[in-house]
């Protein structure tokens, strides 16, 4: 939803809006994800931001074939849901209130095992790699070091328990990890067609003269080509 917060007077008209973003949600019955109604407010640079991101996402992104099933789509729509839920959760540890870190953090923790689950169970029922579970394993084990020192457990399996019994005082964001997670959680928000099994039947950037055709031929060639075609 589009707000122009330029020109919006204080209070007023732009918390007017808040309240109809949340009624309107309430409306559908909860088909929306579970984010705050400030976080989709947009001013017009915002909107701007996100269309490029999604055109740039476009065009580098090869143009695929998706057979959706009904536990496909229900997938997708899960990794959409919660990766906005987990954008909203990581805005709020890194901007929020200290008041409030403990609960923010719980919050993010609880919404990624979520996705980290959902991603296992959609992989185990199709016999596939989980994704975006492998991706997101793989900035736990990057960041390992740094959601220790902040008071975060990380289980065999990858999963997140946020800090416990620690004074507000006392707590500190992963700032690194978060800010890497919101990043990937935008992603996963406007493309969670990524997620699910497709085949590659066109690239993007065919437009440009300079980049040469996908399929030319070169001694990997089949290697490359083989699971996709």
């Amino acid at each position: 939803m589009y707000l122009p917060r330029q020109g919006c007077p204080p209070g007023g008209a732009k918390e007017g809006v808040i309240v109809m973003v949340a009624a309107y949600n309430l409306y559908l019955g909860g088909y929306l994800p579970r984010v705050s109604p400030q976080r989709s407010l947009h001013n017009r640079q915002e909107l701007k931001t996100k269309y490029k991101n999604i055109v740039s996402m476009n065009n580098s992104n090869p143009q695929t074939l998706v057979r959706i099933s009904n536990k496909t789509q229900a997938y997708v729509l899960s990794v959409k849901e919660l990766s906005m839920e987990l954008g909203d959760a990581t805005d709020s540890v890194l901007s929020g209130d200290r008041e409030n870190l403990s609960d923010n953090m719980q919050k993010m923790a609880e919404t990624f095992n979520r996705l980290l689950k959902e991603s296992d169970d959609f992989g185990k029922a199709n016999g596939k790699p989980s994704r975006p579970g492998g991706e997101l394993r793989n900035m736990v084990r990057k960041y390992s070091d740094e959601l220790s020192l902040a008071g975060f457990t990380i289980d065999e399996e990858g999963f997140l328990s946020a800090p416990e019994g620690v004074e507000e005082s006392e707590l500190f964001p992963p700032v690194n990890f978060v800010s890497e997670l919101e990043k990937k959680s935008d992603e996963m928000s406007m493309n969670p067609m990524e997620y699910v099994e497709q085949k590659v039947y066109s690239y993007g950037h065919l437009h440009q003269s300079d980049v040469g055709s996908a399929y030319e031929h070169s001694l990997f060639s089949g290697m490359l080509f083989n699971s996709y075609c």
